[in-house]
């Protein structure tokens, strides 16, 4: 093959892929995304420094990416996190005043958050920390009994006024795990410096909220309450051991401990250990992450066949910034609906004119239940996860 017939077959692949629509992914098929990727790869010797040829080389590779996701490992996600935490992360043209505050729908109290954003990621890390928690709770296993840790609001209370102020209180629930186990849980190749200011950032953050506690009445059985907290919390502390480094002193592996040492830790860790939880794998993680908060915050906990939603109530919950009533409605569509139903959490969706301007019908069929051992954790894969401190 000559330069000039590189650059005919590149052109002719180029062009073939430059007349998809948006999003490429849902117009083409694997196999001829495969077959255009295996062609530019032999391509390589004659155009491997062009720009052009290396742009579209991982365009092929991201999009046969999307269409291979791994969905065989789910991990548990806590209610309350979804239901209460708002997507709050920084824009472009937009200055967020911190503490950030919004009104609690049900109990019309102020809420905050402070000391940092809150996005996709972030409902990520709690995702795997507290499948981590459960699993070693469970001695590799989710634990077959609800083992709560308050009786009722009373014991919250009087555990809030114990940690405020912060002191050097011991919580018996925590988690060590390292690089490999995150990666593991997400399905990710992140650095382990990646890892470590992930969790790190997510740490950091301080809530003031009103919280769903799953409790347990003898009479009316496992009910959720709101918790109305008086003190800032963080979810977490966090403690990392360097364990490997390359020559230039670059971290390659971390060992990681959680500890739940705060109110707001030990009532996430309340809520799994009453298994107040729902499931995501490890595929949801790829969606746009607008899909993935609309989903968490809106359908995951509950299971509704259609749910109507205002075209403002879902821009203010995920702090859309354009309210032009053109382009709005094409990120919503293009940015959440459509990759939703292309994963199949949703099976439809439909729009509708009324009195209160713009909303969607969004329609799911019937998902089947995950049981509780959809995964196999094998003994000593995650080794640190059942070993106590």
């Amino acid at each position: 093959m000559t330069r000039q017939e590189a650059e005919e077959a590149f052109k002719k692949i180029n062009e073939e892929y430059n007349r998809l629509e948006y999003p490429k992914y849902r117009h083409i098929t694997l196999e001829d995304l495969q077959e255009k990727l295996n062609l530019l790869n032999g391509l390589k010797e004659y155009l491997g420094v062009d720009l052009s040829f290396r742009n579209l080389l991982n365009s092929l590779s991201q999009t046969i990416s999307r269409l291979t996701v791994d969905r065989s490992w789910r991990n548990t996600s806590e209610r309350g996190i979804n239901k209460v935490i708002p997507y709050v992360v920084r824009k472009k043209g937009q200055n967020l005043d911190f503490p950030f505050q919004w009104v609690e729908e049900k109990s019309g109290q102020l809420c905050f958050i402070n000391n940092g954003y809150w996005g996709a990621r972030n409902y990520m890390v709690m995702d795997v920390i507290g499948y981590f928690l459960l699993l070693k709770e469970g001695r590799d296993l989710l634990p077959k009994e609800s083992r709560p840790i308050f009786e009722d609001l009373e014991s919250v209370k009087r555990r809030e006024g114990e940690l405020n102020p912060p002191s050097n209180l011991k919580s018996k629930y925590t988690v060590t795990f390292m690089d490999q186990d995150f990666r593991k849980f997400t399905a990710s190749n992140l650095s382990s410096g990646e890892i470590y200011q992930l969790l790190r950032e997510t740490s950091q953050v301080e809530f003031k909220l009103v919280f769903p506690v799953r409790l347990t009445d003898k009479k009316k059985g496992s009910e959720e309450h709101l918790y109305t907290m008086n003190f800032f919390s963080r979810l977490f502390e966090l403690g990392y051991v360097d364990k490997e480094k390359r020559k230039d002193e670059i971290v390659t592996q971390r060992e990681y401990t959680i500890v739940f040492n705060t109110l707001l830790g030990e009532l996430f860790a309340h809520n799994l250990l009453t298994r107040n939880y729902d499931w995501v794998d490890t595929g949801f993680y790829k969606l746009p992450q607008s899909a993935q908060v609309f989903y968490r915050r809106l359908l995951l906990h509950n299971n509704f066949p259609s749910i109507p939603i205002s075209l403002d109530n879902l821009s203010a919950k995920l702090n859309y910034l354009d309210q032009n009533e053109t382009n709005l409605p094409k990120t919503v569509e293009e940015s959440i609906l459509e990759p939703l139903k292309d994963y199949g959490l949703i099976s439809s969706y439909e729009k509708e004119e009324g009195l209160g301007g713009l909303k969607y019908v969004v329609h799911r069929r019937s998902l089947p239940l995950i049981s509780a051992g959809s995964n196999t954790v094998e003994p000593g894969v995650c080794k640190t996860l059942t070993e106590g401190l």
